[in-house]
């Protein structure tokens, strides 16, 4: 079994090994105790994560961000609480979430993205446009939640939170086909254009969507998806957004060159955590030229077209690269990728001013690098046992 994190060092340790596992010749011995984390064991960075930017009432905090709260924190906060079977903080994210962003009615309408204090000083929904990402990662949660916690009524809520992504967030590119639009309103533009973000194409919560009864339009979806990720992917990198034009495909806007960075490192996490026995995995991962420079952090941002890169990654870029290194067998790259996680942890926490966005990228990257959670082929979430 790996051993709790109780330290940066034990974290490298336990992180670097299945890395050095492939790199080298091991003994059967060795790499014997890599199969991940028992029900039982700590999750310390969930704990920290949870002190430090989740209150008590389940609103999750930006403290970067003037103390925001938004539709994604709430959502992953969810996924992040069922990886770590935590039924009673996953209740009260939801229930903040539903009383705060969804007028009281997660049934009747998505959330609003953005909760936060107003130019007169008083708090709440700044923004009552959607984000798609976040409702389908709370569409997530919900299912598995359901079925992994046998509740029903979250199974309930999930549906109706799908059904109104299919109403309010989708339409149907031609050439294309249904696809999911990053919000409700302001992605949809004149000329037969449509403004979309690869990183708001996890395939395996798709995958997981289409495998429910009915859900033949979500496997439309998804191929979707795949299709414009292969897209996206023409210049070997992902870009934050994508404007697609009907009969000219992806275009580049002169006032918006293609470049990738804050939004498209999610793109490779989400592909990095793919099921290896998913086809249309490799063929995503073989279009990716991504790589890494030895003793060098990733770039802060990569011109697609151009291909320069330019200024210096936080922390979290690393950790959300770790599992896409991996699928690549870039086992120089995940050493370089670890080394630099283990360099900043501080108190269960990267860097010693920790930021949301980083911590969220490293809970997903390194807690499934720890085998804590898995995506099984059709998109269900395996979490070694920890559920009856």
């Amino acid at each position: 079994m790996f051993a709790p994190l109780y330290s940066a060092k034990l974290q490298f340790k336990r992180l670097l090994a299945p890395a050095l596992c492939l790199l080298f010749i091991a003994s059967t011995t060795a790499c014997a105790g890599l199969s991940g984390p028992s029900c039982n064991s700590p999750w310390p960075q969930w704990k920290a994560y949870k002190s430090r930017f989740i209150q008590d009432d389940g609103r999750v905090v930006e403290y970067s961000q003037g103390g925001r709260s938004t539709s994604e924190a709430q959502a992953y906060a969810l996924f992040h609480a069922l990886v770590a079977n935590d039924p009673k903080t996953f209740q009260r994210v939801l229930s903040w979430t539903i009383d705060n962003l969804a007028d009281g009615d997660l049934g009747s309408q998505l959330p609003a993205w953005h909760w936060g204090r107003n130019k007169q000083g008083n708090w709440g929904i700044i923004d009552n446009n959607s984000a798609s990402d976040a409702d389908m990662w709370l569409a997530y949660a919900l299912l598995e939640a359901g079925r992994l916690w046998s509740n029903p009524d979250y199974n309930a809520l999930a549906e109706k939170v799908l059904i109104n992504i299919e109403a309010l967030e989708t339409t149907r590119i031609p050439g294309i086909g249904p696809i999911v639009l990053p919000g409700r309103r302001g992605f949809t533009l004149d000329n037969d254009r449509w403004k979309l973000n690869p990183s708001y194409f996890p395939l395996q919560i798709l995958q997981r969507f289409a495998e429910r009864e009915n859900g033949h339009y979500w496997q439309q979806i998804r191929d979707s998806a795949y299709q414009l990720l292969m897209l996206s992917s023409q210049h070997g990198a992902l870009p934050d957004w994508v404007i697609y034009q009907k009969d000219k495909g992806i275009i580049e806007e002169t006032d918006e060159p293609l470049a990738g960075s804050y939004d498209a490192i999610r793109a490779y996490l989400w592909l990095g955590t793919l099921s290896d026995r998913d086809p249309k995995k490799h063929p995503l991962i073989q279009k990716l030229s991504f790589s890494c420079e030895i003793g060098a952090p990733p770039p802060e941002k990569i011109n697609l077209r151009s291909g320069i890169k330019s200024g210096i990654s936080p922390i979290g870029f690393s950790a959300a690269l770790a599992p896409y290194f991996k699928a690549r067998h870039a086992q120089h790259c995940l050493h370089e990728a670890l080394r630099r996680i283990d360099k900043n942890w501080h108190k269960g926490l990267l860097a010693r001013k920790p930021v949301y966005y980083d911590q969220n990228l490293a809970l997903f990257g390194l807690a499934w690098l720890e085998k804590r959670y898995q995506f099984a082929l059709d998109g269900k979430l395996l979490l070694k046992h920890c559920h009856s």
